[in-house]
């Protein structure tokens, strides 16, 4: 078995890493610095607190937390920030690139985790921006952790709370973090078309309780994540996307629950075909607002949607390559294939694909002279 990498102790001159230790080292596990050594801004990083007692969680005013990740220069520490000093994230002046002074610091214990605990910054002096300390030329990210018995560092998941996973910064809806997997090619899958299920089909299987035929499906739209945790709630991974997949006898919704997101939201694209087995079938939500079919001609079947779960039934997916679909399988085309900038640069050469963006700016006429032929001025 090959052994997890380590990060490397602390260099013993850094001046982070002997303020940490001098905290731990107090009998009040509380540390005020009137001269603290500066540090940088490595990360600012958001997730889910805990219910305020007496207070609704839907009006709470601190829903959310941060940890927040500096750097002296010789090493990093990932530490708790209080929830006294939100405000400065949400007014964007405690930032990543911003250099600070953190001076005074606590110890506190996570009462779901015997022994184990997390520095917490409880304030600041907001220094420059960017950091000095951030231009010497070296990868920061190389720099060791720090981290002592007791004290967590989990460099992937948050300090508090027992939670799982971190949030974009500003929005609830983007993959965000090391929990999420990106889009890789697929791999070879072989597929018995005769025992495929079509969708017109499944509205008449939905009630069966014997475990339902294969689908082979196209997705035809993607929609954003939904992110639906609340600070009572104790789910795990509580993210859910909807498509809209479609075979030649028609369109029906697909929807990925909780710790299904991180695994294939990324990986499934409009076009992708999917070859599904142990789903689950569920009445859908009529309130819902559902994409129009590119072809007005083809039929939509909203009654229920097809789920796929990480349990009961755990759900079998395969995304097939495009090389390997059939002309004989009918699945529908794709109207339009949107694309962003950042993904124009690993297709292919001659690859066909759309782009929605907003014009800046817009070059004048330019008239060239054609050579070769007497008599004319130029053409555009």
């Amino acid at each position: 078995m090959t052994p997890l990498p380590v990060d490397p102790p602390p260099a013993a001159g850094s001046p982070l890493s002997a303020s940490l230790d001098q905290l731990l080292a107090c009998a009040a596990l509380r540390h005020t610095e009137d001269r603290a050594g500066r540090v940088a801004v490595l990360a600012v990083q958001r997730y889910l607190s805990e219910p305020t007692a007496g207070v609704d969680s839907h009006r709470a005013p601190h829903s959310y937390c941060y940890d927040v990740t500096v750097t002296d220069g010789q090493c990093r520490a990932k530490c708790h920030l209080a929830a006294d000093l939100s405000h400065l994230v949400h007014n964007n002046e405690l930032r990543t690139g911003r250099e600070l002074r953190m001076t005074r610091c606590s110890f506190v214990y996570d009462e779901r985790r015997l022994g184990q605990g997390a520095v917490c910054i409880e304030a600041v002096e907001l220094g420059p921006d960017p950091s000095e300390l951030l231009r010497t030329g070296g990868d920061v990210r190389l720099l060791p952790l720090w981290s002592r018995a007791g004290a967590a560092c989990r460099s992937g998941a948050p300090l508090q709370f027992g939670r799982k996973h971190y949030l974009p910064l500003w929005n609830n809806e983007d993959p965000y973090g090391e929990l999420w997997r990106p889009h890789r090619p697929p791999a070879p899958v072989t597929v018995e078309v005769s025992k495929v299920i079509s969708v017109c089909d499944l509205e008449y299987y939905w009630r069966s309780k014997f475990r339902y035929p294969p689908l082979l499906v196209r997705i035809m739209h993607k929609a954003r994540l939904r992110f639906y945790g609340k600070p009572d709630k104790k789910f795990d991974v509580p993210y859910q996307a909807y498509f809209e997949v479609a075979d030649q006898t028609g369109m029906m919704s697909l929807v990925l629950w909780n710790s299904m997101c991180p695994d294939w939201y990324q990986r499934f694209t409009v076009g992708s075909v999917l070859h599904l087995q142990s789903y689950a079938l569920k009445q859908s939500y009529q309130q819902r607002t559902r994409p129009r079919p590119a072809d007005p001609l083809m039929p939509s079947f909203t009654a229920i949607e097809i789920c796929l779960n990480q349990r009961d039934p755990s759900a079998v997916i395969h995304i097939i390559p495009p090389k390997d679909v059939q002309p004989h399988w009918k699945l529908p085309d794709v109207t339009y294939h949107f694309i962003t900038r950042s993904e124009l640069e690993g297709f292919p050469h001659n690859h066909t694909c759309d782009i929605i963006g907003l014009v800046l700016f817009v070059g004048r006429c330019e008239r060239v002279r054609t050579k070769g032929a007497p008599g004319e001025c130029g053409r555009f």
